[in-house]
C-alpha cells in the first residue's frame, strides 16, 4: 500500500454528456440490456465521444481507442453517452504508457451526472483502486491495492498495424507501444449493489455499496506524476504527453441473468487466491474498515488451496482486526497462532506486543507476569515488552520488580518520558524518594526535548514536592513555565534553581539553558544590561551552540550601539561559523556590516537573510527600507508608525511587524500585526504573518485558528503549508498530510508543501512515498533556502534505506540497500580488485576486503579470517550484488554484428 490522489481532487478535463448527432438522451427510464462489444476499426460502431481538446486527445488507431493526455495532476475520460447501464459485466483490455511518470487508466461507470459514478483504475506502478463520486464528493472504497497474480489469458488478440504508421501521425497521435508488451485485463460485475473485480483473469476484489443504481460507461486516463525533464538541447521530438492508454476490447453484458450468472461464477468461483484476498484485507484495514478486513481473510482462510497456509502476517492483522472489533478472545487466537508459525520473525515481535497489550486490557496481570518474564529472554531489548511486564508487577503490587522493569524500558527507549514517570511512582510508592525524584527528572527532560509541555506540566506537582530543595527539579519547572510563556513563574523557579545550587558543596556546574532563559527575561523587562551578563555566560558555558553566542552579540549591539566592539565581533563570528544557514544571524550581521559601512559584506548578508525568511517587499518599497540602508533600523521603524489615517489598508503596521520578526521580537511583532488587523480585519496576509509570529512563539494553537480563517478568506498553498507545520507540530500527522495534499493540488510544483509533505512521510517511516516525493523535488529548481532541507531530507531516506558494511581491517567499507532480493549466481574467472568485498567470516562475522583477506590464505588458496581461521564467505546480499555488478561490467561485450 501507497498513498495516493483522490480523483475527485484531479482536475476533470473532460465535458460531460456530448451526445452525436442527432441522438437524443435517454429518459430516466430508459435502461439497455444487451450484449455489446466494441469493434475499434469502424468509428461509427464504437459509441464514444471521439474528440481532442487542448488537454488532451482522444482518437481511434491501429484497432484501439487511444486516450493522451497532456497535463500532469489531471484526469480526462471519453464518453458513451446514451447508453446507462444498470447491472453490468464490463470485460476490457487495454495498455498504459505513463511517459516514464506515474500514471492510472481504467474506467467510470454508473454515471449519473458528472459529478455521480464509480471509477476503476490500474496504475502504472501496479496497484487498482475503486472509488465512489457522490454529489462531487470523492469517497474511496478501494484504496490502492496491489494488482493480483495474473492468470495466462485464454488467447491473447493479435494486433496488425503497419510498420511506421505512427510516425505518419506523429503530430496528431501518441504512438503505440508493442502488443508485445501485453496489457491489463479488466472486468467488472456491478450486480445490484455487489461490485466485483478481476485483473488479469484473478479475482482482485469485491464489496457492497448502494450509492449508484445506473448510469453510462467511460474510459478513464488520470496523470498523478511527469517523468523528470529532459536536459536541454536532448536530441528528438518534445513528447506532448504526460500519458496514453489504449483501450484494444471492450464488451459490456447487461442482461440480468448474465450479469447473475457471471457474478455468481466469479462470487463463488473456487479460484480466488487467498493471497489477493489478504492484500484486500490488508487495504481494508488501513482504511480504517476491520470488519471488511477481517472477512476477507477469514475468506481467505475457509477456502480450499493445498500449497497454501496462513502467514504470520496474515495471522498478526486479524489478531489486530480482532482487538479493532473489541474480540479480545479471538484477537489472541489469532496472535497465539502467530507466534507460533515463525517464533523468529518480524511479527512474531509485533505479536508479541499485541499479546502483552491483550493481558493488559483483560487485567489477566499473573498471566501478564509470567508472559513477560518468558518473553524477556529471546526479546530483551525489547522496551515496550519491558514497560508491560513493569505494568503486571505494579497491579501484583510486586513494586521492586516494577520499578526494576521500567528502568530497564527507559533504559531501551530514553525517549519515551512515560517510562521513567511510571518508574517514578513506584520508587515513590517504596518510599525511595531520591529514586523517584531522579526518575521523575529523566521523564521531565525526555518531555521538554519533545516539546512535550502538557506531560511535563503533569509532573509538576511532583517535581515541586519531591524536588523542592532540588535545584535541577527547580530549573526544570522553570525551563516548563518559560515554554507556556508563564514567565513569572518561570523567573521565580530559576532564581530558586540558582540559589539552591550555589548551596550545594562541592557546586555543580551551572545548566547554560537555565542561564540563557534567565537572560531572555531580564530582556523582556527590558534590563539589557543585566540580561547581558547571563547571555554572555551561557555563551561561555556552551561556546558551539549558535544561539547563544548570537543573542550575546545581538543584545551588545544594541545595549552599547557599538558595531566595531570586539566581544561583539567575536560572538558574532562565531554565531556565522556554527550556524551559516541561520536567517537571523545573517540579517543581524547585515546591520552590523551597514554600521561599520561595509556595504558589500551587508548585500551578501541581506541576500543570504533574505532568502532563507522569505522577501518582504515593503521593507524595499516604503522609506523604511532607505533607512534600513543606511544603517537605521531604529528610525525605519519610527517611520512605518504611521498613524491610521495615514495608514488606510494597515500595510505600514504589518511592514513594521515583519521588521521586527526579524529582528526577533516576536512579541512586539505581535502588537504590530494586530495593529494591521485593526485596520484590515479581513486581510489573509497579515493573518499569515501573524500565525508565523505565533509559530515562532509556540503558541500552535492560536497559530492554527488563525490560519483556518486565512485559508477561508484567500485560500493559497503557503497558507496550507503552514497549516500543515502547525498540525506536524501538534502531532496531528493525518490533518498534515492532508494539508499539505491540498497545496500540491492548487500547485504541484509548490516545493515548501513537498518537503513538509516529505518530513511527514519521514516521521512515520513512509520511504516509498517519500522516495516518490524526492523525485518530485529534484525536478524543482529550488530556491537556495529550500536546498538545505531537500538534501536533509535525502539523507534520510538513505540511512532508513541503505546500510554501511565495513572492512575489519581497513578503512574500506560499501554501502548496500537494507532490502536487497538474493543476487543472481557468480562464476569469477578472474581475481576481482582489492576495493571489493572478500567476505565474511562464518565464525566471528567480520567482513574484509579482497586487498586485506588476500593476506590471509588456507592451504588451497581460499581467504580465512586473520582472527579465526575460519573461511570467509559471501553471506550478505548486498556484497555479493557488489560482485555480481563488478562481474557483469567486467564481460567483454559481444557485438551483436560479430559472426564467426
Amino acid at each position: 500500500m501507497f498513498g495516493f490522489l483522490k480523483a475527485g481532487f484531479l482536475k476533470k478535463l473532460s465535458p460531460f454528456r456530448k451526445l452525436k448527432p442527432g441522438q437524443e438522451p435517454p429518459g430516466p427510464e430508459k435502461i439497455f440490456a444487451e450484449k455489446w462489444e466494441a469493434d475499434f476499426s469502424k468509428p461509427n460502431r464504437i459509441r464514444f465521444d471521439i474528440k481532442s481538446e487542448t488537454s488532451y486527445d482522444a482518437n481511434l488507431q491501429d484497432n484501439a481507442l487511444v486516450l493522451g493526455l497532456k497535463k500532469t495532476n489531471a484526469i480526462a475520460w471519453a464518453e458513451a453517452p446514451g447508453y446507462p447501464y444498470l447491472d453490468q459485466v464490463i470485460d476490457a483490455r487495454f495498455r498504459l504508457d505513463p511517459r516514464g511518470g506515474y500514471a492510472a487508466a481504467g474506467f467510470l461507470f454508473r454515471m449519473a451526472d458528472e459529478g455521480t459514478y464509480y471509477t476503476v483504475l490500474v496504475s502504472s506502478r501496479g496497484y487498482f483502486r475503486l472509488e465512489v463520486l457522490r454529489n462531487g464528493m470523492p469517497f474511496p472504497l478501494i484504496g490502492w491495492t496491489e494488482l493480483p497474480e495474473a492468470t495466462p489469458p485464454e488467447s491473447p488478440a493479435a494486433h496488425n498495424r503497419a510498420a511506421g504508421a505512427w510516425r505518419r501521425r506523429a503530430a496528431q497521435e501518441p504512438p503505440c507501444p508493442d502488443p508485445a508488451e501485453g496489457g491489463t485485463r479488466l472486468k467488472i460485475i456491478a450486480y445490484g449493489s455487489h461490485i466485483l473485480l478481476a485483473i488479469n483473469g484473478s479475482w482482485a476484489a469485491e464489496l457492497h455499496d448502494p450509492s449508484i443504481a445506473s448510469g453510462e460507461l467511460c474510459f478513464a486516463l488520470a496523470s498523478y506524476e511527469a517523468k523528470t525533464p529532459e536536459p536541454p538541447g536532448t536530441a528528438g521530438e518534445k513528447d506532448p504527453y504526460r500519458a496514453v492508454a489504449f483501450l484494444d476490447a471492450l464488451s459490456v453484458e447487461s442482461r440480468i441473468a448474465e450479469v447473475a450468472a457471471c457474478y455468481e461464477k466469479w462470487h463463488e468461483g473456487p479460484g480466488i487466491a487467498p493471497q489477493s484476498r489478504f492484500r484486500l484485507a490488508e487495504t481494508f484495514a488501513a482504511m480504517g474498515q476491520p470488519v471488511p478486513a477481517l472477512v476477507q481473510l477469514n475468506k481467505a482462510w475457509e477456502e480450499e488451496h493445498p500449497d497454501y497456509r496462513r502467514s504470520s502476517r496474515e495471522l498478526l492483522l486479524a489478531g489486530r482486526l480482532a482487538l479493532a472489533l473489541e474480540r479480545p478472545g479471538e484477537a489472541e487466537a489469532y496472535i497465539n497462532a502467530c507466534l507460533l508459525e515463525a517464533p523468529e520473525s518480524p511479527e512474531a515481535r509485533e505479536a508479541a506486543v499485541e499479546k502483552a497489550k491483550i493481558l493488559y486490557a483483560a487485567g489477566r496481570f499473573e498471566e501478564l507476569k509470567n508472559y513477560g518474564e518468558a518473553a524477556a529472554t529471546p526479546r530483551p531489548q525489547d522496551a515496550v515488552l519491558a514497560a508491560f511486564l513493569g505494568h503486571a508487577y505494579w497491579n501484583l503490587k510486586d513494586y521492586e520488580k516494577a520499578a526494576a522493569a521500567y528502568d530497564r524500558a527507559f533504559e531501551l527507549d530514553g525517549e519515551n518520558g512515560l517510562l521513567a514517570k511510571n518508574a517514578a511512582n513506584v520508587y515513590e510508592v517504596l518510599g525511595r524518594k531520591e529514586e523517584a525524584l531522579e526518575r521523575y527528572l529523566r521523564g521531565g527532560r525526555a518531555f521538554l526535548r519533545d516539546d512535550n509541555y502538557e506531560d511535563l506540566g503533569g509532573l509538576m506537582p511532583k517535581l515541586l514536592s519531591l524536588g523542592a530543595a532540588h535545584w535541577e527539579a527547580r530549573g526544570l519547572a522553570g525551563k516548563w513555565a518559560f515554554g507556556i510563556e508563564n514567565w513569572a513563574m518561570a523567573a521565580e523557579e530559576f532564581a530558586l534553581a540558582e540559589r539552591q545550587r550555589k548551596k550545594l558543596h562541592p557546586r555543580p556546574p551551572p545548566d547554560p539553558a537555565l542561564v540563557f532563559l534567565r537572560g531572555l527575561l531580564l530582556l523582556r523587562e527590558g534590563k539589557r544590561r543585566e540580561a547581558q551578563k547571563l547571555l554572555d555566560r551561557a555563551a561561555l558555558l556552551a561556546p558551539d551552540y549558535a544561539l547563544f553566542r548570537f543573542k550575546a552579540a545581538e543584545n551588545r549591539f544594541l545595549l552599547e550601539n557599538n558595531p566595531h566592539d570586539p566581544r561583539l565581533a567575536r560572538d558574532l563570528g562565531a554565531a556565522l561559523d556554527l550556524s551559516p544557514e541561520d536567517g537571523w544571524v545573517r540579517n543581524f550581521a547585515a546591520q552590523i556590516a551597514l554600521e561599520q559601512g561595509n556595504l558589500d559584506e551587508a548585500a551578501g548578508h541581506l541576500e543570504k537573510a533574505l532568502s532563507v525568511l522569505g522577501d518582504v517587499p515593503a521593507i524595499r518599497v516604503n522609506r523604511g527600507v532607505l533607512a534600513y540602508l543606511q544603517g537605521f533600523p531604529d528610525q525605519a521603524l519610527e517611520l512605518l508608525a504611521a498613524p491610521k489615517e495615514e495608514d488606510p489598508g494597515g500595510i505600514l503596521a504589518n511592514c513594521a511587524a515583519n521588521l521586527l520578526v526579524r529582528g526577533g521580537r516576536y512579541e512586539e511583532a505581535d502588537e504590530g500585526y494586530q495593529k494591521a488587523l485593526a485596520i484590515a480585519p479581513d486581510n489573509a496576509e497579515y493573518l499569515y504573518n501573524r500565525a508565523s509570529c505565533l509559530i515562532e512563539l509556540g503558541r500552535y494553537g492560536e497559530a492554527d485558528t488563525i490560519l483556518a480563517r486565512a485559508h477561508s478568506l484567500d485560500p493559497s498553498p503557503a497558507i496550507l503549508e503552514l497549516i500543515s507545520y502547525v498540525a506536524s507540530k501538534k502531532g496531528e500527522y493525518a490533518r498534515a498530510e492532508s494539508a499539505c495534499r491540498a497545496a500540491l493540488e492548487t500547485d504541484s510544483r509548490h516545493a515548501p508543501s513537498l518537503l513538509s509533505l516529505g518530513w511527514i512521510y519521514n516521521a512515520q517511516g513512509r520511504w516509498e512515498e517519500l522516495k516518490g516525493v524526492m523525485a518530485r523535488l529534484d525536478t524543482l529548481e529550488l530556491s537556495p533556502g529550500l536546498l538545505p532541507r531537500r538534501e536533509e531530507l535525502r539523507r534520510r531516506l538513505e540511512e532508513a534505506l541503505t546500510r554501511h558494511i565495513a572492512c575489519a581491517s581497513c578503512e574500506r567499507s560499501w554501502k548496500v540497500p537494507r532490502d536487497i532480493p538474493p543476487a543472481p549466481p557468480i562464476r569469477l574467472f578472474a581475481m576481482p580488485p582489492d576495493h571489493l568485498p572478500g567476505g565474511t567470516c562464518v565464525s566471528c562475522g567480520k567482513t574484509y576486503c579482497i586487498g586485506c583477506a588476500k593476506e590471509h590464505l588456507d592451504p588451497e588458496g581460499r581467504f580465512i579470517c586473520p582472527q579465526c581461521g575460519k573461511s570467509l564467505k559471501l553471506i550478505d546480499e548486498g556484497l555479493k550484488k557488489l560482485l555480481y555488478d563488478w562481474a557483469s561490467a567486467a564481460i567483454p561485450k559481444v557485438d551483436p554484428q560479430f559472426k564467426r
